[in-house]
């Protein structure tokens, strides 16, 4: 019984992702600097990665949870570039995902937050 439980825990743990951070106002006002690029359109700038961010909306009409907002979902990507000081997020794709963050059908994007050279 005991490793039911577990697995459905590990299950249930693996569907979570990380919501926007906490900004400072330095990070705030950093954040309407950040440039964006979906996975179609690259950048003509050279850059170095920062870090992979990743980032889920659920927020369907009243509350429901569910569907996801693309949009929204990529201004928590924005939120977690500017804690990385980043001055953009490259590679940017986004899809609807089942059951993630207790939403039936979130929107889910990943990208790269980079620092120009």
């Amino acid at each position: 019984m005991k490793y039911i439980i577990y697995s459905l825990l590990a299950i249930a743990l693996t569907g979570c992702v990380a919501g926007a951070p906490i900004l400072t106002d330095e990070q705030t006002k950093k954040m309407s600097q950040i440039e964006i690029f979906k996975s179609d359109n690259k950048p003509s700038r050279n850059y170095d990665v920062l870090g992979a961010v990743s980032a889920a909306d659920c927020s369907g009409p009243g509350g429901s949870r569910l569907y996801g907002n693309e949009t929204k979902s990529i201004e928590i990507l924005i939120k977690k570039s500017a804690v990385l000081n980043a001055d953009a997020v490259v590679d940017i794709s986004c899809s609807g995902v089942p059951y993630v963050n207790n939403c039936w059908l979130a929107e889910k994007c990943d990208g790269n937050a980079v620092k120009w050279k």
